[in-house]
């Protein structure tokens, strides 16, 4: 059988190559299922080789090979904006002298930025337009509708309870009970709510979804990840900034959305079952304000990963600390205990700076400002129909979410298709102007003919 299996494998990984190499929608739904495999599994399993390989990493290689391959082969695509090289120069240059100072370790802290390069390089490597966005779009809203439905499983089993079904530990998520997904899972479901309502034309799975969208708005609020309700809230305000909705004004997606509010909130303060969860809402939103718990530690977390990398020395001012650098910070919590802490930043802006110095912070927010700028301009022309708008919201959320978290592969993903549909529509602007002028420049038969 392992003979067997070995050469399937041998089989099926150059196939699905070739498959992501030549058409976008194969690689999409390689990265989304890779990411809804992550969220049904939480943790998830891999193969010892001295160090332990997961089965995300052999699904990355195979993404980030393929996006090398194109950019090396394939000429009439847009290439890379230089602020993503500038931003993978300085990841290379940090992972690649943690290598050599720290091994292995080095390897492991870089997973997640590798991910984030290997799904964004993919996504830039194609030319997209609207149909592709629409399947990306509709690659979400699947993914939102399978977490939904994670959810409402998870705690049924946890509150019933049914102990033969629960983990190891007997709760989902050491940070609370009534969180059973990650706050990378939440935001998906952020991002399609706030699509649904503002652009539900933009594809059938984003039409699918606004059917279900107070159910999904409720879960974001029930699982109380404080920084998903703020992306939620600047994309609702994006969203009636930016957004044109082709079938209403923006009175009836006010009114949409108060519906929807109602919907979810009467039910919550009229139910005693519902009651409790009424209150640990409140409790986390008012914590939040006060800047308590761990919003508190947040702060404290920054600061010392700020004047670690300031102590460091030109080196680290430039390109960051070294992955596989000793990251051990104390914090206060609200008891005023100090408490040790090594974990990553919980904020996007502050590791990149604190590992890939001011040359990668710089790559990452001229790629962003490039994203907003050539967005908005696209918008404000009227130019393709409602997806810059999209485009734009999502990521205004995704800027409110690198806040508190770090970023994942899917939102890279994402802001990078953003980056490949601005590039495409530079490209088609400026064929049809080319085309316009070499028109205007030849002359017309009649007026040949009077000249003869």
């Amino acid at each position: 059988m392992p003979y067997v299996l070995a050469l399937l494998l041998g089989v099926l990984i150059p196939a699905l190559g070739v498959l992501c190499f030549t058409s976008f929608s194969a690689g999409l739904v390689l990265t989304t299922c890779m990411f809804a495999v992550e969220a049904m599994w939480i943790e998830v399993g891999g193969l010892q080789f001295g160090i332990k390989l997961y089965y995300t990493d052999f699904v990355l290689v195979l993404v980030a090979t393929v996006a090398v391959l194109r950019f090396l082969t394939v000429r009439n695509i847009p290439r890379w904006h230089w602020a993503w090289g500038l931003y993978l120069l300085a990841f290379a240059v940090s992972l690649g002298s943690g290598l050599l100072t720290y091994g292995s370790v080095a390897g492991v802290q870089a997973r997640g930025y590798f991910y984030c390069f290997a799904a964004g390089s993919y996504a830039m490597s194609f030319k997209l337009g609207r149909a592709d966005i629409e399947r990306v779009l509709s690659a979400l809203a699947c993914i939102a509708l399978l977490i939904l439905a994670i959810c409402v499983y998870r705690w049924t089993v946890f509150y019933l309870p049914i102990s033969e079904l629960l983990p190891d530990g007997g709760v989902y998520n050491i940070d609370g009970a009534i969180r059973v997904v990650y706050a990378r899972e939440a935001m998906v479901l952020g991002q399609v709510f706030v699509a649904s309502l503002f652009f539900a034309g933009l594809g059938r799975g984003v039409t699918l979804a606004r059917f279900v969208s107070p159910f999904v708005l409720m879960a974001v609020l029930v699982l109380q990840h404080r920084s998903v309700w703020l992306a939620v809230l600047v994309g609702l305000m994006g969203g009636l900034m930016v957004g044109r909705s082709r079938r209403g004004s923006k009175l009836s997606q006010v009114l949409l959305l108060f519906a929807i509010l109602a919907a979810i909130s009467l039910p919550m303060l009229m139910s005693e079952s519902l009651s409790g969860v009424t209150s640990q809402v409140t409790g986390s939103a008012a914590s939040a304000v006060e800047g308590s718990g761990t919003v508190g530690e947040r702060f404290q977390n920054w600061q010392g990963l700020i004047k670690m990398w300031a102590s460091g020395g030109p080196r680290s001012l430039l390109f960051g600390q070294s992955f596989g650098t000793d990251a051990t910070r104390f914090v206060q919590d609200g008891s005023g205990i100090s408490r040790k802490i090594d974990y990553a930043a919980h904020n996007h802006f502050v590791q990149t700076l604190y590992n890939m110095g001011l040359v990668g912070l710089f790559g990452f927010l001229a790629l962003v400002v490039h994203c907003v700028k050539g967005l908005y301009r696209l918008s404000a022309d009227g130019a393709g129909d409602g997806v810059a708008e999209m485009l734009l919201t999502l990521l205004l959320m995704q800027l409110a979410y690198y806040v508190p978290y770090s970023s994942d592969y899917l939102q890279s993903f994402i802001l990078c298709v953003a980056v490949s549909y601005i590039a495409s529509q530079q490209g088609v602007t400026q064929a049809n102007d080319s085309a316009a002028k070499a028109a205007s420049r030849r002359p017309s038969f009649r007026t040949w003919s009077l000249s003869k």
